[in-house]
């Protein structure tokens, strides 16, 4: 699980006809996922744990979760693509059942030893992640491009999509940024530095407004709950936003005014819908696709449509021809509006119940924990908070997705550990020194 959590953002298959990333990226991970649950049977690892009745909560919500799905795939409009999912996306039953997962792997075969140096791997290879990204912006491409983005002004790295690509950066930069004010060495200091402005670079040529707004909860929510109370950590605060200040102001004065000009349509869309003069354009035509998408949520309530099966059951009526033409709506630009819609509200309410399990746990270990690893957690929290927000503009994806669930799993892990730890214990919480310990593992 550790390393494939560190290496799947660079699992792609760039050869071929035409290459697309998500499909090899689906079947790396279902094959992991199929090996690694072979495995703990074989080694009986659940076993091994020992663990009671009331340490299985979040086996489950996760098992509550998946019997939803596999019920709205069973009534499925379509019930072959809700299992497989639909092309080019490859969201269907077998993926959602690989994030849940990932979740479990991360959260109870990792290890704690382990958790930290995840996170530093995760922050190392989104440079080249990251590195690519910017290269791609200037048109510097080391691989062959997707037909369909030989002319695209707009990085999206080894995601398909800039959206995709601005998901996986909200995670990432908000998991560099905890190691960054946790990190005791000035060198390490520096060079996480470093990895969070090679990836809010990124994140900026991304043109992802969604990531924008993503991150800059996650940065106000660190600011708020780990940053105003701690005044020794006020000078590497500065120093961060003073960093990606310049950044914003270099980028925008060479890029002459297309930054600002973009950032600027989240107010103005914003108010069009506020003030009642909204024209179904706002955010990309997400808008008319979030109003055109609510009846759906009635007639969907119970199971769905089937997971991936949004493009089956959005209208294909005269006003969808007017603002698209042809182009078919395969999803809602809302993650929470298209689990409502393709597996049905309880499944929706369910995942939710999921993410509030993991966040109250956390809130819990920011409570118990020592001053050190209180920073780790609500790092953690900022990063979950953070893709939470910009989900509500963007969906799950297969590249990205993976990673988000293994946040997740990796949080509960943390924040059980600080919970059950007994008082008067300590734990070296800093990443690369945890890291050089076990070098060897």
């Amino acid at each position: 699980m550790f390393w494939f959590l560190i290496l799947f953002p660079l699992l792609i298959y760039p050869w071929g006809y035409d290459p697309y990333y998500t499909l090899p990226k689906v079947g790396y991970l279902q094959v992991f996922v199929l090996m690694s649950w072979l495995y703990i049977i074989i080694k009986r690892k659940y076993k091994n744990l020992a663990l009671t009745k009331s340490e299985f909560k979040i086996e489950a919500i996760i098992i509550c979760f998946i019997s939803l799905i596999c019920l709205s795939t069973l009534f499925s409009v379509d019930p072959q693509t809700a299992l497989y999912g639909t092309k080019n996306r490859y969201e269907g039953l077998l993926t959602l059942f690989s994030y849940c997962s990932v979740l479990l792997f991360s959260y109870r075969f990792i290890g704690t030893e382990r958790l930290h140096k995840a996170m530093v791997g995760l922050g190392l290879i989104s440079v080249v992640v990251s590195g690519y990204g910017i290269l791609q912006f200037f048109s510097i491409d080391l691989l062959p491009r997707n037909s369909g983005k030989m002319v695209y002004d707009r990085s999206y790295s080894f995601f398909d999509n800039p959206n995709f690509f601005g998901s996986y950066l909200v995670l990432l930069i908000m998991v560099t940024v905890t190691l960054y004010l946790t990190s005791k060495k000035h060198m390490h200091t520096t060079g996480y530095l470093v990895i969070i402005w090679i990836n809010f670079l990124a994140l900026i040529y991304s043109g992802t407004r969604s990531g924008w707004v993503g991150m800059l909860c996650g940065i106000l929510l660190f600011s708020l709950l780990g940053i105003l109370k701690r005044n020794h950590l006020w000078k590497k605060w500065g120093i961060l936003l003073i960093t990606l200040a310049i950044t914003i102001l270099v980028v925008n004065v060479n890029e002459k005014g297309r930054l600002t000009d973009r950032a600027s349509t989240v107010f103005s869309d914003s108010y069009n819908i506020l003030t009642n003069q909204s024209t179904g354009r706002e955010g990309s035509n997400r808008f008319f696709i979030w109003e055109k998408s609510m009846p759906l949520l009635k007639e969907n309530f119970w199971l769905g449509s089937g997971p991936d099966t949004f493009a089956l059951v959005f209208p294909e009526d005269e006003e969808k021809k007017q603002m698209f033409g042809d182009v078919i709506v395969d999803k809602a630009h809302n993650e929470y509006l298209q689990m409502g819609v393709t597996i049905g509200f309880p499944g929706l309410l369910t995942y939710l119940f999921l993410i509030v399990f993991v966040l109250r746990k956390s809130l819990q270990a920011i409570r118990d924990a020592d001053e050190k690893d209180k920073l780790v957690i609500i790092g953690l929290l900022s990063t979950i908070a953070g893709y939470l927000v910009q989900a509500f503009f963007n969906i799950s994806v297969a590249p990205v997705a993976p990673i988000f669930w293994a946040i997740l799993g990796i949080t509960l892990a943390k924040s059980e550990q600080q919970i059950n730890k007994p008082k008067g214990d300590t734990i070296n919480i800093d990443p690369l020194a945890s890291e050089n310990r076990n070098i060897s593992a």
